[in-house]
């Protein structure tokens, strides 16, 4: 094994325990942040890597927005070579999401998503997502982009009013 095959498995290893560390499925653009922002793997490394555990079953893709979590497999292959992660990356990766898991957990849950149809159509689906539970989704049709972008950020901000408003409509007699 030389050097460059030791890094991609040490590649792999961090992205899988960061993974099983946060426990929640992560979308590419928040793996990314996370390894770039704490300088673990360069970007090109890292989508190489996250082709090879796909392809490996070490971690599942699913839903539109690229989410990624790790299977039993990946669970268990870097729970057997943990040891082989340096510790300093070790605690990055730990203090990392202490500090952080709330705020990601929010965005993974929190979704609004803009599809255009023509010039003056656009849908707007909104949802919040518990657990793999869909709480709520709600698709809108609006008339311009300014408008869709406009209820996505609300959606972003004051999701919880919106569903708690929703919820009290309907379920008073």
């Amino acid at each position: 094994m030389n050097g460059n095959s030791n890094e991609i498995a040490l590649n792999k290893l961090i992205v899988l325990l960061i993974l099983k560390e946060i426990d929640i499925p992560l979308t590419t653009g928040q793996i990314t942040d996370i390894v770039l922002e704490n300088n673990l793997i360069n970007y090109f490394d890292l989508q190489q890597c996250l082709v090879e555990l796909e392809e490996s079953k070490m971690i599942v893709r699913f839903g539109n927005k690229e989410m990624y979590k790790a299977t039993e497999m990946g669970l268990k292959t870097v729970e057997l070579f943990i040891s082989r992660i340096d510790s300093k990356i070790r605690s990055t990766i730990e203090n990392y999401i202490l500090k952080n898991k709330e705020k990601i957990r929010l965005e993974t849950q929190v979704r609004s998503d803009i599809i255009k149809k023509s010039n003056t159509e656009y849908i707007v689906n909104l949802k919040v997502v518990e657990k793999d539970i869909e709480l709520i989704n709600l698709s809108l049709n609006v008339v311009s982009s300014e408008q869709a972008k406009l209820i996505c950020s609300n959606w972003e901000n004051k999701y919880y009013q919106v569903y708690d408003q929703i919820m009290n409509i309907l379920i008073k007699k």
